[in-house]
């Protein structure tokens, strides 16, 4: 088994300390075998960059720099960065069996339960993709499930979607008897890929690129209405052109693989 932490990172000087904690817990999980840290690098306004070359000493990384202009769509240059991820592990010599992209800020900066990977990897004959619940849940805009497949952000009264969305994933795991729920796209801040399950696929953000979904049932039961926008999160293409093309099971874990959030992305949805 081989596998790949990867990650985009621009502005994270603050918090690679500690998400570096974790990856040290990641890499002692032998039936992981880590080789490498992946990471897409965007000019940042701290000393991200320098706080990756000191590391290097410690940790086998590789430092993809972006060297081309930011846009304006925060999406699409993450997009890209992922997409450069990819496009390296792609052309790696040997056979990766597992993908973790994670986060480089606070989501992944508190103490890893490690036991909670162990559990979920003792189980990879269940799913192609987990990512993990968290006591405050906050990563909407990559969720689909249900009937909420279209992005939380793309309605006209989007708060209320959010906490729709909350409530329905609460109650979906909590009424779960195994433990696991299935949607169509999550990430959270941490997922683990079966790699050759998702090759092939790639991250699209622009909403002409992505999948017609079905916002009816949404609009019928709640009376929001469905906006037009360019863009969406990255992350929901990928995974469900990996269910479309090549059947990918994705999953949620019940479980918390960090202790409950506290950052700015719960601020910013306000939930």
């Amino acid at each position: 088994m081989n596998t790949i932490i990867s990650g985009c990172v621009r502005n994270c000087e603050m918090y690679l300390k500690n998400v570096f904690e974790n990856i040290k817990k990641i890499q002692e999980i032998d039936a992981l075998n880590v080789k490498q840290i992946v990471l897409a690098y965007d000019e940042s306004t701290d000393n991200t960059l320098f706080a990756l070359e000191e590391l290097k000493k410690e940790f086998n990384i590789e430092i993809l720099i972006n060297k081309t202009p930011l846009t304006n769509e925060r999406t699409q240059n993450i997009c890209k960065a992922r997409n450069n991820l990819l496009q390296y592990i792609n052309n790696l010599e040997y056979d990766v069996e597992y993908m973790i992209m994670m986060d480089f800020d606070d989501v992944c900066a508190k103490p890893m339960f490690t036991n909670v990977l162990v559990e979920v990897l003792a189980e990879s004959a269940l799913w192609d993709c987990v990512s993990f619940n968290n006591e405050r849940y906050y990563d909407f805009w990559a969720l689909s499930i249900g009937d909420f497949q279209y992005s939380c952000w793309h309605w006209n009264d989007s708060h209320k979607v959010i906490r729709l969305m909350h409530e329905y994933l609460q109650e979906q795991l909590n009424e779960a008897c195994a433990n696991y729920i299935e949607c169509d796209s999550a990430f959270n801040g941490f997922a683990i890929y079966k790699y050759k399950r998702f090759k092939g696929c790639v991250y699209k953000s622009r909403m002409n690129d992505c999948t017609i979904f079905n916002v009816k049932n949404v609009h019928d039961k709640y009376g929001v209405i469905p906006t037009a926008p360019s863009y969406d999160c990255e992350h929901r293409y990928y995974h469900l052109i990996a269910k479309k093309n090549n059947e990918a099971k994705i999953l949620i874990c019940k479980n918390s693989l960090f202790p409950m959030y506290t950052g700015s992305h719960v601020h910013f949805l306000g939930v």
